[in-house]
């Protein structure tokens, strides 16, 4: 089946006064140019604008006039060769529908081969490697081959426990351990898995060790502040010992060292000083 066309004489040139017109035409154009109108001549303005309007109308529809002439045996070619491409492309979509639901077909009974193999090789991964996360739409196409694609799986499975021997050398806290490898797992299609599996366990251990930080700060702000409340009670629970003191008790020398703010030595030296205790300096060579 092939077109078949009889010989067409070229057609000649449209023979106008063309010259004749582009000369008078260019040397017009040139001394409008150069003219300046006024309010006494926009009259005349006006008519010369609408000279070159029907100047270029009468152009544009003679134009037009030769141009239907000449197509008058094209026309009907036209329409009779895109009446044939129609049937053509009718006949092309119905085929076409064929062999996409034949390769669709082909690419489904593909499909369930590549995962039968995955479940059948995927071992202790089965609940951690999502197939739909390591699979690549090349494997479905003609050219690239099942044995291709059973090495590709295998090396995902094998690189996955290599990976977990790491994670496990670098992370002993359990709960910490558990975090990277579900971050592994989640980013296991990304070729610097492993790289942002460390960095997610690295990032736990710093934020883990600032909350450390923070709480130990907590507590000794807390029992800083317990012994401060007890220091500040303590005047108070000796001088009702003292009133308790008579006259014709013997003196005592005590030796002792206290931790205190110096809020708090200054309320104890006050207290000492109210109740008439004497104290001094303890001895250097005692």
């Amino acid at each position: 089946m092939q077109l078949e066309v009889e010989e067409i004489k070229a057609l000649e040139p449209v023979k106008f006064n063309y010259e004749e017109l582009k000369t008078i035409l260019t040397t017009k154009v040139e001394n409008y140019k150069s003219i300046v109108y006024t309010e006494e001549t926009m009259k005349e303005a006006k008519a010369d604008r609408a000279n070159f309007n029907k100047l270029a109308k009468a152009l544009n529809d003679e134009k037009i006039r030769v141009k239907n002439i000449v197509l008058e045996s094209f026309t009907p070619f036209e329409k009779q060769c895109n009446e044939l491409i129609e049937l053509a492309k009718d006949a092309s979509t119905h085929i076409d529908t064929q062999v996409k639901d034949y390769e669709k077909q082909i690419k489904d009974e593909k499909l369930k081969e590549i995962m039968n193999f995955f479940i059948e090789n995927i071992g202790d991964y089965k609940d951690l490697i999502d197939f739909d996360k390591i699979f690549n739409e090349r494997w479905l196409n003609v050219t690239y081959k099942m044995d291709q694609i059973e090495k590709d799986i295998l090396h995902i499975i094998t690189k996955t426990k290599t990976d977990m021997n790491v994670i496990e050398s670098q992370f002993a806290d359990e709960s910490i351990n558990k975090q990277v490898k579900m971050e592994y797992f989640a980013q296991i299609n990304n070729p610097s898995v492993l790289t942002l599996a460390i960095l997610k366990g690295n990032t736990i251990i710093e934020n883990n060790k600032k909350l450390e930080e923070l709480k130990q700060k907590e507590e000794s702000t807390q029992k800083t502040t317990e012994n401060e409340e007890k220091i500040t009670n303590c005047p108070q629970n000796i001088t009702n010992n003292v009133e308790n003191v008579t006259e014709s008790e013997e003196l005592q020398i005590l030796d002792f060292r206290v931790h205190v703010t110096q809020r708090q030595k200054f309320a104890l030296r006050e207290f000492l000083q109210a109740n008439n205790i004497k104290f001094e300096p303890v001895p250097k060579n005692n």
